[in-house]
């Protein structure tokens, strides 16, 4: 049985997910013409381009609670509310916390049910695993729900900034604990923790650790090792998920939703190349340094997608160079890079537009993280943070499929 099948009705774009069971829920967005692709990528690109939040279409849709730690803008969020919507439940955000000031307030803007914290998490959630409740923490829990899902990207290499030093080196306080300590605490129905995928090697088994204690509370577990651009995102990112259920699963299949070709950088950003709106920071590119900007005229002059290495700087110039993107542009016809909080420079990768000499714009690198329009950017925010927080994402996309496969 599939898990998707699409569909055109009543001028709406529908998408009916098959529950386990053989049920299935229809959700839609509006039909933007007649001129759309009735399939998977198909309705992927008309719901990255939505100006308007899509809603459930199913009545009294049943409601679950959420908390998102260590949250960025909100991408992780955004693919469950989706999965969510899809399978006509309500997920609500109802606690958020991340140390960036923008990033917080970028979340805040967007889901704007929920408590939004711009602090350290230890400000909050200060105990250690099997221990007492702190009053910190009986704080933060005497204003929550019961929280339904709890999702996650903590900083790999994080460590709280406390005076005690002997405290930091101790792999109990890897960043990935709190979270351990928040389901401790909230005892959430589904955990989703997302990392680079080197978190598997760590040299004080962190991620060991955490899935030990997360086992001594009941929890079933699955890793899962995920390519974004197996599942829609037109980007080759490859990202570390670890899922935990109260309940074990009955069938957990991911291959399910792998596609059978990938979609490219131009698919995703394709139709902006005719934006007329508003050229504000999100909706145009970074300047070049001269020297940058030769570098890139010279790759449209010649026709190449890659520096030839004499115009490299010299410590790139070596045949053994392993770094033969940087200084590239994209190829139309492919996935985009890993894109990073350097997108605005060709020094940084591969970030030359493949067919209009310049860096791709924070809204292009926004649609390559599958981040819809619909999401809401702060006017006036600075390009440095606009590059960290989009570079830092997690495409929806990965959340979506993990949510709509433990909840259908």
């Amino acid at each position: 049985m599939p898990v998707e099948e699409y569909i055109i009705h009543n001028r709406s774009f529908v998408k009916r997910v098959f529950r386990k069971d053989g049920s299935f829920v229809d959700s839609s967005i509006p039909l933007p013409g007649d001129n759309v692709s009735v399939c998977p990528s198909g309705f992927d690109i008309e719901w990255l381009k939505l100006k308007e939040r899509p809603t459930i279409s199913v009545p009294n849709p049943k409601r679950m609670y959420l908390a998102d730690l260590f949250c960025g803008m909100g991408p992780m969020t955004l693919g469950v509310v989706e999965a969510g919507r899809c399978l006509g439940i309500d997920i609500s955000p109802v606690f958020a916390i991340d140390f960036d000031a923008d990033a917080a307030n970028h979340y805040r803007q967007n889901f704007p049910t929920a408590r939004v914290e711009n602090s350290d998490v230890f400000d909050f959630i200060d105990g250690d695993f099997g221990e007492d409740v702190t009053e910190k923490e009986k704080g933060l829990l005497e204003g929550l729900p019961h929280i339904d899902f709890l999702i996650g990207g903590p900083p790999c290499q994080g460590f709280s900034d406390l005076n005690n030093h002997t405290r930091r080196d101790d792999p109990r306080n890897t960043l990935i604990f709190r979270m351990v300590r928040f389901a401790e605490l909230t005892k959430p129905e589904y955990i989703i923790i997302e990392n680079v995928q080197g978190i598997r090697h760590d040299k004080k088994n962190a991620l060991g650790l955490a899935k030990e204690n997360l086992l001594k509370l009941g929890y079933h577990l699955q890793d899962n090792l995920l390519m974004a651009s197996d599942f829609g995102v037109a980007q080759n990112r490859r990202r570390y998920l670890l899922v935990a259920t109260k309940k074990e699963l009955p069938s957990y299949d991911l291959s399910l939703f792998v596609r059978n070709s990938p979609t490219s950088c131009m698919w995703a950003f394709g139709d902006l190349l005719h934006y007329s709106g508003e050229m504000d920071t999100f909706n145009t590119p970074a300047t070049l340094s001269k020297v940058n900007q030769d570098r890139l005229d010279y790759l449209f002059r010649a026709g190449l997608y890659e520096l030839p290495n004499h115009l490299r700087p010299k410590c790139q110039q070596s045949e053994s160079n392993r770094y033969t993107s940087v200084y590239s542009r994209m190829y139309p016809n492919k996935p985009a890079p890993t894109i990073t909080s350097g997108f605005g420079s060709i020094g940084q990768g591969r970030f030359g537009h493949p067919l209009v000499n310049r860096t791709i714009t924070p809204h292009e690198a926004a649609r390559i993280q599958f981040i819809p329009d619909f999401f809401h950017f702060i006017q006036g925010t600075k390009r440095v943070s606009l590059q960290k927080m989009i570079g830092n994402a997690v495409p929806p996309k990965l959340t979506y499929v993990l949510a709509l496969e433990i909840l259908r």
